[in-house]
């Protein structure tokens, strides 16, 4: 790899930092060529991309980047970098659950929102239900009241008909 080519990833790496909403950091060691194209189908589907790149440029691309630079620590080893530009809860679920099933992947760190993310903090995300049940929880929760007062509302109908009908039964 010549020089340009160098400076070349190195720039794409920014531009990918600076375009996501989240990157991760995962060592990927003793992954099978079928088991890396199987994670980036996944990762594409949700919004994600994989890069590999050596651990030095991801050093100099990670410097020039706005407060990146404390995933500088943990970029050792064979990585390689997850970047997530819609939704960052999928794409930590498709690695936290890709990771369930192949023990090789291991979450190193992650940069969510000018944050460092460790393991644990990515694996709570991963956890966290989707958009849509989060949606669907809130509208539940914003309906209740109004259901609670249709239920009272009925409720005294429902009792003056049954005291009428008391009240029928008897004069019969």
């Amino acid at each position: 790899m010549n020089r340009q080519q160098k400076e070349d990833v190195v720039k794409q790496l920014q531009h990918d930092f600076s375009e996501s909403q989240a990157s991760f950091v995962v060592d990927y060691r003793g992954l099978s060529v079928e088991q890396m194209q199987k994670l980036r189908k996944e990762l594409r589907e949700k919004g994600g991309s994989l890069k590999v790149a050596k651990v030095r440029l991801m050093k100099r691309a990670v410097e020039q980047v706005d407060n990146a630079e404390s995933l500088t620590p943990y970029l050792k080893d064979q990585l390689a970098l997850v970047f997530s530009k819609e939704e960052p809860p999928a794409v930590a679920k498709v690695l936290y659950d890709f990771a369930q099933d192949n023990e090789q992947l291991q979450m190193v760190a992650g940069y969510l929102d000018s944050e460092l993310l460790t393991k644990e903090a990515i694996v709570s995300i991963a956890k966290l239900p989707s958009k849509e049940v989060l949606y669907a929880k809130l509208c539940g929760t914003l309906k209740a009241p109004a259901v609670g007062l249709v239920n009272v509302l009925n409720q005294h109908v429902l009792q003056l008909v049954r005291i009428l009908k008391h009240i029928g039964e008897q004069k019969k």
